[in-house]
């Protein structure tokens, strides 16, 4: 009896990890081919290799604040809120935070001090911050 128990119990578990497995991939870019991937596929391999993101993690709340910050330093045009949300959650879906997902930054509150700062260091970043450095390169360069 106990062997039909856990005969069953395993039977039951291949079953659930075989229907995961189940989304076909696109043999081009390798992105599982379910809800919006062609959208997601038409607006960001434009751009970069689907590798650089079907190697990261993240929740809709990490895709969202990376699409901000392509539009806003990489050159992504403003996508209509639609089509962003559709990424967005089609990213979250497939590609979302699993076992091996990092963990949030530590609080600098919580940083120990930096064993680097040495005094010149100090200094440079004190005279910054007072102006007397200028933190951008002259303009015309």
């Amino acid at each position: 009896m106990r062997f039909l128990f856990l005969f069953s119990l395993v039977l039951i578990l291949h079953s659930a990890c075989a229907a995961e497995e189940q989304i076909p991939l696109d043999p081009v870019t390798g992105m599982k081919m379910t809800g919006d991937w062609e959208i997601v596929r038409n607006h960001c391999i434009i751009c970069h290799s689907p590798k650089t993101f079907l190697q990261q993690r993240g929740t809709e709340s990490t895709w969202g604040d990376t699409l901000v910050w392509m539009q806003k330093h990489g050159g992504l045009w403003k996508l209509e809120p639609a089509v962003e949300k559709s990424i967005i959650t089609y990213l979250a879906a497939n590609y979302g935070p699993g076992d091996k997902f990092r963990r949030a930054p530590i609080p600098l509150s919580l940083m120990p001090a930096n064993p680097y700062a040495t005094e010149a260091r100090l200094e440079a970043e004190a005279k910054k911050k007072a102006g007397l450095i200028p933190t951008a390169p002259p303009a015309g360069k």
